[in-house]
């Protein structure tokens, strides 16, 4: 049995109840759990700073399980991937405990969707969204830490294995209008991206050898948890039954995480 924390991202949520009917991870607390894995999903602010949520991260992880020697194994989403990194690096004795990260879809290097939002004034219109950056960049304080940047925000802990997957959607066959959206604002362009970040700053360099095998889905950021939103009705499918290559990617993904 292997302990996994599942990191939501922004805007997101956790879950304390057993038969969540609107998990973050589209089924993959049950699919973890039916192969005797011991799964949570804490929940820290949507909209609040990496390092107010890395800090709640840490406190809930040390709350879940005693320090008893047994390995802790992480998978991030979005900025659920920055909060486990922050966690790393500023918690030593709850990073000595962590085996491996997984990051799906995470933004090592921000998103120009971020900056787009932050920007006063942006996509053009007048005063309206000002406030709304402003909140964002003060109040919140969560697209403050999404903003692009060169380098990583917090280095690689030694003795810990990432892996960083990226997801482009740009060739998708059923495009997510809201997506589509998101990636306009952020100027990607012909950029490989999900919507909301390239796949360069998701797939990092660095990975183990093995990483080529898997750092790179074919799905949008909200498909990489098992939420399509390329139709109302693909949400709603989604809600009554997880798409069946989401668990599949989430059972090869388990493979990896546990290696």
């Amino acid at each position: 049995m292997a302990r996994i924390i599942l990191a939501h991202g922004l805007l997101g949520f956790g879950s304390a109840l057993p038969n969540d009917p609107l998990p973050y991870f589209n089924g993959v607390k049950p699919l973890y759990e039916s192969l005797g894995h011991d799964v949570r999903c804490p929940g820290v602010a949507p909209l609040g700073s990496l390092e107010s949520r890395s800090t709640a991260l840490a406190q809930q992880v040390q709350g879940y399980w005693p320090d008893d020697g047994q390995a802790i194994y992480l998978v991030g989403h979005s900025m659920g991937g920055l909060d486990c990194r922050r966690l790393l690096a500023r918690h030593p004795d709850l990073a000595r405990r962590v085996k491996r990260l997984i990051t799906i879809a995470t933004p090592h290097f921000g998103s120009p969707v971020a900056d787009a939002v932050l920007r006063p004034g942006f996509v053009g219109l007048p005063s309206p969204p000002q406030p709304l950056s402003q909140f964002f960049a003060h109040d919140a304080g969560a697209l403050a830490d999404l903003a692009t940047r060169t380098a990583l925000q917090d280095p690689d802990v030694p003795g810990i294995d990432y892996l960083g997957i990226g997801c482009d959607a740009t060739t998708a066959d059923d495009p997510s209008p809201l997506f589509a959206v998101t990636a306009g604002l952020g100027g990607f362009g012909a950029t490989p991206n999900d919507g909301v970040v390239a796949l360069t700053s998701a797939s990092r360099s660095g990975d183990p050898d093995w990483a080529w095998l898997f750092q790179h889905w074919l799905v949008d950021h909200g498909e990489a948890v098992g939420w399509p939103s390329s139709s109302p009705q693909a949400l709603l499918d989604a809600a009554s039954q997880p798409p069946g290559d989401h668990l599949y990617r989430y059972r090869r993904l388990l493979d990896f995480l546990l290696k």
